[in-house]
């Protein structure tokens, strides 16, 4: 299915980074950085950081999705953006414009480089009545339905 580049696709994730990435995450997660400022450091981030719209994960902003993603603007179910530097445990959702399909590119270039495990990886586009539910297995974001 063909997804309108004027819709808004929301991603939501629970994951557990890497020890080596966490000091970047922490950046990111905090809008001290983007993705683009370590990919002398972490080559496989180059292709990624070059999309129209990356610096939009994490810190995209979180509308056009359903009522059971916000309730008076604030993430549902433990989703509000945050990383624990002791745990590795970083948790986000925002929305954005999935042009050259940069969610699909952050799940499979980056996501599945920095992370050790995953709780929770869906997205859902505006218009959809589903999420799309992933997986992390053997290295791999996986789609699982």
């Amino acid at each position: 299915m063909e997804v309108s580049k004027r819709m808004y696709t929301g991603l939501r994730i629970k994951v557990t980074i890497k020890k080596d990435f966490c000091q970047m995450i922490c950046g990111i997660n905090n809008e001290e950085s983007y993705f683009n400022d370590y990919v002398e450091q972490f080559p496989f981030l180059a292709t990624y950081a070059k999309l129209k719209r990356s610096e939009l994960i994490p810190s995209g902003i979180s509308a056009y999705m359903p009522t059971d993603w916000e309730l008076r603007e604030q993430p549902t179910d433990g989703f509000e953006r945050k990383f624990d530097m002791e745990t590795g445990i970083w948790t986000f959702q925002c929305t954005l414009k999935n042009y050259d399909s940069v969610i699909e590119h952050f799940l499979t270039d980056v996501l599945a480089n920095i992370i050790v495990s995953a709780e929770h990886i869906e997205s859902r586009h505006e218009e959809d009545d589903e999420s799309i539910i992933y997986k992390y297995i053997n290295g791999i974001v996986v789609r699982v339905n």
